[in-house]
């Protein structure tokens, strides 16, 4: 089962009383973390909540007379149950320690020290949700043998397993194929002496070729026993076989007919049809196999992001037509730069990914300035009009740090966002950084921010051209580094979605824009915060009943929270987001849709969900601002919202000249820095405005 980071952690307690015991899960609860208790006051009880259903944790506090906690860890330990055990204790004893860690207790922590709690808790949830991956894993592992081992039974194909030359299993098919009866007298049979001798030393060398990493492929003329000859196609591939490593050989007659059909398919199945490059799902797999390579060999890899840093700009000109003609246009420069035995691929709409072998990173950098300043001198024309294409690359290596081969395309992907944030071309992700906080390791600051509270939440307001009475901000989000500076979302959202981190900071979000908000109401403002979530919350059941239980506690109605998910979010989700959207209804809670305009036909989701706002993509601003003409699609975006009798915002306001024009279209609401650059408080002289707005 797959337990975020957000889901409600289970705890039982042994204390002297409940009320003594509440401090401790109100730290839990405030750090962000959702907690389900259960207070043991008996061993019975123990012994019966035990029985009923799972637990991640137990916190005992050691000199407690409520119940014998040594008898209570033997309980556990008899019920078969993973629970980790936290003691609890007034002072530090190193006996007390000893005789808790001898008992079975996994830490032991002074009561009052919550930072050490909190630490400890991460921990051992984090250990407990391994093990439990582990033992899953382990028994789907069992599973998927039983599953193979009856395929490659029933198998068609000829598959045999091969270790140094010598066959250890063969399935009817390959037996059958080669005339062998009986499965011993074939594991005694080298598998050189089934192929032709003109064709031992092809064999030798493919075997090869796959033992030093790279898949095997040959074509050759086998022989039967009775000494008949006859063509076939052998393919390799790493195996285990009964826990020992071995080469899988899969043998298909070489039909050249089917050969083809077979090519054919298969490019199909691999290819990007716009681009005629390899597509994300081919990519994905090169990048595994690339991934593998690299454990077996010791050969590090690399691996680039290359993204179309004004994407949203080329889409907004050109439209969805022109931007495919951009996009081949592009491929084709790539393919001619791509370096000798890497993988090219289109990854996503303004993205394109590269496998490569390692090699010195200046001159990489080097050759992909000068891919982009050609890139950049190229003339993409488009039904007559001239776009300008800018690109930014994000490269990581591939190496044995690295869990898996989509780990380190993040890493790529987080250089390119860095290199974006930047304004540079190129970035590289240096894995030196991950070790310590005093470097550029986005992952660890994260984890640090979120354990020290190092983000700070700033507010944009958002006011109406239609006189509404209602005070708006926007709740916007910073990641502090070690310097004091500001990081902005788009450097550290990729890693927090990647790594399961977006309910936790969500709640990080909700929780201290409900104590701002709730201050600020109380001097008399009518004020509703928009707040930004990530698809983590959409799809946490217990999400809503938390924001639910934190707008009670600070005496807030629901529609003093207005949450904000993306278009492509609500698309992708959509089964998600319309019980999401059910629920902010009976919250009272508003909901808008965000980065609008960019997808086809995006107001689909509207017939599933119930949408308060729409905020149009900034793109479409920056578009106008360069031409006038661009103001049109704008305008029927804006007409599309209002038809639904939905308010409809525009950001990215950075002066008076286009304020007349949004007036004539209709827009609801406004938001840029025109109006405000984002603050830390909630300062924003509304009633002004609106005198000005009445002279």
């Amino acid at each position: 089962m797959s337990e975020d980071k957000a889901s409600a952690l289970r705890l039982l307690v042994i204390h002297d009383t409940q009320s003594e015991a509440e401090p401790l899960i109100n730290a839990l609860r405030n750090s962000g973390q959702a907690v389900r208790t259960h207070f043991i006051a008996g061993s019975d009880e123990l012994n019966k909540v035990l029985a009923e259903q799972s637990w991640e944790i137990m916190l005992a506090k050691l000199s407690t007379n409520t119940v014998d906690v040594s008898e209570a860890v033997a309980q556990v330990q008899r019920s078969g149950k993973d629970i980790p055990i936290i003691g609890l204790v007034d002072a530090f004893s190193t006996e007390v320690v000893s005789s808790a860690l001898s008992m079975g207790i996994t830490d032991v922590i002074v009561e009052t020290d919550e930072q050490h709690l909190l630490f400890a808790v991460k921990r051992e949830t984090n250990a407990l949700k391994n093990r439990r991956q582990l033992r899953e894993l382990t028994i789907s592992l069992r599973e998927t043998e039983k599953r193979c081992q009856l395929l490659l039974e029933s198998s068609v194909d000829a598959i045999a397993y091969v270790h140094e030359g010598m066959h250890i299993y063969a399935n009817q098919s390959y037996m059958q194929l080669f005339g062998y009866d009986d499965i011993e007298e074939l594991q005694s049979t080298p598998i050189m002496d089934l192929v032709a001798s003109s064709a031992i030393n092809d064999l030798k060398a493919s075997l090869k070729t796959y033992r030093d990493g790279s898949d095997g492929e040959l074509s050759c003329e086998a022989e039967h026993s009775n000494g008949e000859r006859f063509k076939i196609r052998m393919t390799f591939s790493g195996a285990s076989y009964e826990g020992e490593p071995c080469t899988q050989i899969v043998i298909r007659r070489d039909d050249a007919e089917n050969a083809e059909l077979q090519q054919k398919l298969h490019e199909i199945s691999t290819q990007d049809l716009v681009t005629g490059l390899y597509n994300r799902q081919y990519f994905n797999e090169a990048l595994e196999k690339a991934y593998q390579q690299v454990i077996k060999t010791g050969h590090n890899q690399l691996v680039a992001h290359i993204g179309i840093t004004n994407f949203n700009k080329l889409k907004t000109q050109s439209g969805i037509a022109g931007t495919d003609v951009i996009l081949k246009e592009l491929a084709e420069l790539y393919a001619s730069h791509q370096p000798e035995g890497s993988t090219l691929a289109r990854y996503g709409d303004d993205s394109f990914a590269l496998i490569m072998n390692d090699g010195d990173l200046a001159t990489i950098e080097k050759d992909a300035q000068s891919l982009r300043e050609e890139v950049a001198e190229h003339l993409f024309e488009v039904e007559g009009r001239t776009m300008q294409v800018d690109l930014a690359f994000g490269l990581a290596h591939i190496d044995e740090q690295c869990n898996n081969g989509h780990d380190a395309f993040t890493q790529a992907h987080q250089a390119y966002a860095n290199a974006v944030q930047k304004k540079r071309s190129f970035a590289y992700f240096d894995r030196s950084d991950i070790a310590n906080l005093t470097d550029d390791s986005m992952l660890a600051k994260l984890e640090h921010a979120l354990e020290n509270d190092g983000f700070r939440i700033l507010f944009q307001p958002i006011i109406s051209l239609r006189g509404s009475s209602q005070e708006h901000y926007d709740a916007l989000l910073r990641l502090i580094d070690k310097d004091g500076n500001e990081v902005l979302p788009e450097a550290f959202l990729p890693m927090v979605e990647v790594h399961s981190m977006g309910s936790r900071l969500d709640r990080w979000v909700v929780l201290n824009t409900v104590k701002t908000l709730a201050e600020h109401r109380k001097r008399g403002h009518n004020t509703q915060v928009f707040i930004h979530l990530t698809p983590q919350s959409i799809q946490d059941p217990t999400f809503l009943p938390w924001v639910n239980s934190a707008l009670k506690a600070a005496k807030l109605p629901g529609d003093a929270l207005a949450f904000q998910i993306t278009e492509e979010h609500a698309q992708s989700y959509l089964k998600a987001a319309k019980a999401f959207s059910r629920g902010l209804t009976l919250l009272k809670c508003k909901l808008a849709l965000t980065h609008y305009g960019l997808l086809e036909d995006g107001l689909s989701v509207t017939r599933h969900l119930t949408i308060d706002y729409i905020r149009v993509d900034g793109s479409f601003i920056e578009a106008v601002k360069e031409d006038d003409k661009a103001m049109s699609s704008l305008e029927t975006l804006v007409k599309a919202i209002h038809s639904l009798s939905i308010d409809s915002i525009v950001p990215q306001i950075e002066n008076a000249e286009i304020l007349a024009s949004l007036w004539e279209l209709g827009v609801s609401y406004i938001q840029g820095y025109y109006v405000q650059s984002p603050q830390p408080q909630m300062n924003y002289e509304f009633e002004a405005d609106e005198d000005e707005e009445a002279v």
